[in-house]
């Protein structure tokens, strides 16, 4: 049994959520690690909690949380889902980021160590859930010592952890001649990869998550 995670990384506006818009929501659920409106109109995203006018609370498909151990149990929980086969986590870099902030007054080296293992716990959980189940990690850019990469709270972090090296699917969203693509594989200085038979002969793509899942699907059936 084995889940698939995706790195998406890209700079803001670089169209990561954008990439969602051929989405059923139907399929999906997202969690959003920092408030904010979709890019896109779309009836079927429904924000999950939502106080509704008869007083009862709205079940839907988006959630909210930049906390970790949220993060992971949603992940868990995906398995309870009969029809939901995607989670997409949005602003993934703002789980680390945040619990740093809230920590900036605690000493000592031991808190980056156990940052490092909340990262490493949430992506390993994707990795543990059924086969047909991918999870979808969106997160910003930085560019540390000449490569690109995605982004952290700094060096002493990074060096605990190195993200892209639990994914075998790392795609990176840029603006390219006023458009939105994915760069399926860059040179020595990006940590975009994918495997060769994934997405053939091809270097970018247009930034449609939505076709990146179905290609992914397919060629795991083909395993």
């Amino acid at each position: 049994m084995m889940g698939t995670p995706v790195l998406i990384l890209g700079d803001s506006g670089a169209g990561k959520s954008y990439s969602l818009r051929n989405f059923n929501p139907d399929d999906v659920m997202l969690l959003q690690c920092i408030p904010k409106m979709l890019p896109f109109k779309s009836a079927g995203w429904k924000l999950h909690g939502k106080l509704l006018p008869d007083g009862s609370k709205q079940r839907g498909n988006v959630l909210r949380s930049d906390n970790w151990e949220t993060v992971l149990d949603t992940i868990y929980r995906m398995v309870q889902s009969k029809t939901r086969r995607i989670l997409i986590i949005d602003d993934f870099q703002v789980v680390m980021q945040h619990e740093n902030m809230n920590r900036a007054y605690q000493t000592g080296y031991a808190k980056f160590t156990e940052m490092a293992d909340h990262i490493w716990r949430i992506i390993m959980a994707a990795t543990e859930l059924p086969d047909d189940f991918r999870v979808y990690f969106l997160a910003h850019t930085e560019e540390t010592e000449g490569k690109i990469r995605m982004k952290t709270t700094g060096k002493m972090l990074n060096e605990k952890l190195t993200p892209e090296g639990y994914f075998s699917i790392v795609l990176r969203a840029i603006k390219k001649d006023g458009k939105h693509v994915f760069l399926i594989k860059g040179d020595d200085n990006d940590t975009a990869k994918a495997p060769p038979d994934l997405f053939p002969d091809q270097t970018e793509m247009d930034n449609d998550l939505h076709a990146v899942d179905v290609a992914i699907t397919e060629f795991m059936t083909e395993l």
